[in-house]
């Protein structure tokens, strides 16, 4: 966990980012799916006036780890241009996105492979965490997904999610892949709504 100072430097550029989201940004998450109502949730932003130590984040999405104790982490993502998609803090471990879909008591959980499709995923009211690429995946985590009924892998329809879903098929016995058709999560609920979403996952 971060320290008290770390978590209090956190939270204070959630929030600044959080409040300074840009018009063109907010369009952006549109365009995926994603509604006002969960970028407030989830205190999506842009690092329009970076805290010191930010500077190289300017102008990138901000999507914080949210915990019941605050944000322990910060991704960023580009929005355009040359570079690198994403950016994680430096040192940082990858960490799980929305784990407080954990704390819910349901039979099933989804995994998503990356925090907008696990945003989507949560909109369509399925509880779901996610993970920040596939090769990120930390046996640790088999902890608190063992006692479930079923783990849903909301797997992306490419080589990388076929690869995932049999590596983790291997640990996880009550593990069973859901396969986006054509895509990701985001994609299959552009192109088919998210009452398809549901009903493929739930339907199983």
């Amino acid at each position: 966990m971060p320290s008290d100072s770390q978590r209090a430097l956190l939270e204070r550029a959630s929030k600044r980012y959080h409040k300074n989201i840009t018009p063109d940004a907010v369009a952006y998450l549109k365009d995926r799916g994603v509604c006002e109502e969960s970028i407030d949730r989830f205190q999506l932003g842009v690092v329009v006036d970076p805290l010191p130590g930010h500077e190289r984040y300017e102008g990138m999405l901000s999507i914080p780890y949210l915990t019941a104790y605050g944000p322990v982490t910060i991704r960023y993502r580009r929005l355009g241009g040359d570079g690198e998609k994403y950016l994680t803090m430096p040192g940082d471990i990858p960490r799980i996105f929305n784990p407080q879909a954990l704390q819910r008591g349901t039979r099933g959980i989804c995994i998503t492979e990356g925090e907008l499709d696990c945003i989507i995923a949560e909109q369509c009211g399925l509880p779901a965490i996610a993970f920040p690429g596939s090769t990120s995946w930390r046996k640790v985590w088999l902890r608190l997904l063992e006692d479930y009924t079923q783990v849903l892998l909301l797997q992306d329809d490419d080589e990388a999610g076929r690869a995932m879903a049999e590596r983790l098929g291997k640990m996880l016995p009550n593990l069973r892949p859901v396969v986006m058709t054509g895509g990701d999560v985001t994609s299959f609920v552009l192109q088919h709504g998210e009452e398809a979403l549901k009903e493929k996952v739930v339907g199983r």
